[in-house]
């Protein structure tokens, strides 16, 4: 792997004492008895039947037209929106075309492989959740030819692949589903690079957006940056290779090889006090034409993500699966010791508290320096550097130190600057200070919050993965430490992180786990329940039990 150290690092900026201090500055003491507990299959038991009545109680609401919230867009006549999050106590709908997508009829596939499992599962609730898990289906069948995005891996393979687990399904519809898996493959493929050896993330280029005011109002206009990226790789896309490695066809397989080769090598650096260079830690994104690292998620272009750093971790799991499956005849790294090198990375992560911040480095004493890092060595604009007070609720802090933050001129093109020079912020101030954009004012934020929010979203996502893992061909050593880590964080989430717990809006409109944070940095999803953390804690569950049959 290449040992990236950037600037950052180099200026000693961060320390692993500070990185993993308690996640909530308010909240200094939570009992850990959660986080200590076993974990037990009876438990994991419990859940399912608590995930099976969450999801009937959030068909009602959907079929009544009661808490919802639909997207832009999904009025048009025909439209099928897909239950996203919670957002101001309603279920949010999301429209076609979006990444998380596959997850709601995904889980609704889970539930029905696993009945036998499920206790008091009625013959009339598996018949429910067959019909909207087919009607979800259907409507995700264009996506296979949607050659715009990287994502097809969460929307098809992650719906119709979990589709084709369920032992009752016609063979008419296996035969439909696995036609439109291919397609989709033959679609994603079209986004790999063979000189660049990756798949390309994203085609839009990054934009910066202004707020000014405007009668009164805060309004919003997108800019250009001077210097965007123009080939971005983000971690994410890791959770994409499953989906081309469980195929036959070796070309799509050594594509998904490359990736995680050409990931491995570039996509991780390691923290200053690291002095061995044990805990890898990945960046959200890298830029493959400039070969610089960069952020749309984190607290800061190197910083660490903690659903990144989830998408990291299962993502090689699952080449290290399909490489003892069936391996490759191309010289790769030794992924089965990267894999081992990131569980320990996040057993060192998670060593105060196993249901992580949304960024490992929010509650961090740097923090401040983090997130305004504008170095030359990395993409340099992150959404952070914009994020203004009024776009976030008001107990919410994003990073300790949190402050307008000053950006270098130089990162913005000559015509946005020529265009902020006559504007005023939304903070009745010039744009342009000196050599310098205030996009969110040069004064001191006037609240008192003291929440960093958590992610349960990750910490669903490790246990997942680190489940599967433990059934894999690995050491003794490493299994347990596995199954420990991950039994421990499912005692915390089931424990004090479960929407039954307090019975709020999360709870009545069905959703399973609260305190997800879907993307903060862009003020999106904070706080908050949303689907893929119920997904990832609904398989976590499952491996969980499938544990005593693979030992």
């Amino acid at each position: 792997m290449k040992k990236t150290l950037c600037l950052l690092l180099s200026m000693g900026i961060f320390g692993c004492s500070q990185q993993v201090t308690n996640t909530t500055v308010e909240n200094s003491s939570k009992s850990k008895l959660g986080s200590m507990a076993e974990f037990s299959n009876e438990m994991a038991h419990a859940n399912l039947v608590f995930i099976k009545n969450q999801y009937i109680r959030m068909i009602d609401n959907v079929d009544n037209n009661q808490h919802v919230k639909y997207a832009k867009g999904c009025q048009v006549e025909q439209t099928v929106c897909f239950p996203r999050s919670e957002e101001h106590g309603e279920i949010f709908l999301e429209k076609p075309a979006k990444w998380t997508n596959g997850f709601y009829p995904g889980l609704l596939w889970k539930l029905l492989s696993e009945r036998d499992k499920i206790d008091g599962f009625s013959a009339s609730e598996q018949k429910l959740i067959f019909a909207k898990a087919k009607y979800y289906q259907d409507a995700l069948t264009p996506e296979a030819k949607r050659g715009s995005t990287h994502d097809l891996g969460f929307i098809l393979y992650d719906s119709f692949g979990e589709a084709l687990h369920f032992n009752n399904l016609t063979a008419q519809d296996r035969l439909r589903y696995t036609q439109t898996l291919e397609e989709g493959r033959k679609t994603l493929i079209k986004r790999f690079d063979k000189n660049k050896g990756v798949i390309k993330s994203w085609d839009f280029e990054p934009t910066f957006p202004v707020h000014y005011k405007k009668v009164g109002d805060i309004k919003s206009q997108s800019m250009s940056l001077a210097d965007p990226w123009t080939f971005p790789v983000i971690v994410d896309n890791m959770m994409n290779l499953e989906y081309l490695m469980s195929s036959d066809n070796e070309q799509y397989r050594d594509i998904a090889f490359s990736h995680a080769e050409q990931t491995y090598e570039h996509h991780y650096f390691y923290d200053k006090s690291d002095k061995k260079q044990e805990f890898p830690i990945a960046y959200h994104l890298f830029d493959y034409d400039s070969m610089r690292p960069g952020n749309w998620q984190g607290v800061g272009n190197v910083s660490a993500w903690a659903r990144g750093q989830g998408w990291s971790l299962y993502g090689y799991v699952t080449v290290v699966e399909a490489l003892q499956q069936k391996n490759s005849q191309q010289p790769l790294p030794d992924f089965e010791n990267h894999v081992e090198r990131l569980v320990n990375s996040i057993d060192h992560l998670l060593e105060t508290d196993v249901v992580p911040d949304w960024d490992f480095f929010a509650a961090s004493n740097n923090a401040q320096a983090i997130a305004e890092d504008q170095s030359l060595e990395t993409v340099r604009y992150s959404r952070i550097l914009d994020l203004c007070d009024f776009e976030i609720p008001n107990n919410i802090l994003p990073y300790k130190g949190y402050r307008p933050i000053k950006i270098d001129k130089s990162i913005l093109s000559e015509q946005t600057l020529d265009v902020l020079s006559t504007m005023t912020s939304a903070y009745d101030e010039p744009f342009i200070q000196g050599e310098s954009v205030l996009p969110c004012g040069s004064k001191a934020y006037q609240r008192n919050a003291t929440h960093i929010p958590k992610d349960t979203s990750a910490a669903a996502l490790y246990a997942a993965a680190l489940y599967r893992l433990a059934q894999l061909n690995i050491s003794e050593q490493l299994r347990d430490k596995s199954i420990i880590l991950a039994d421990k964080i499912m005692a915390e989430l089931t424990a004090n992180y479960l929407t039954k717990n307090e019975k709020g809006h999360d709870f009545e409109l069905g959703f399973v786990l609260k305190q997800a944070t879907g993307n903060l940095p862009n003020a999106s999803e904070i706080n908050t329940s949303i689907v893929y953390a119920d997904f990832y804690f609904l398989e976590a569950n499952i491996r969980k039990l499938a544990l005593q049959d693979s030992l």
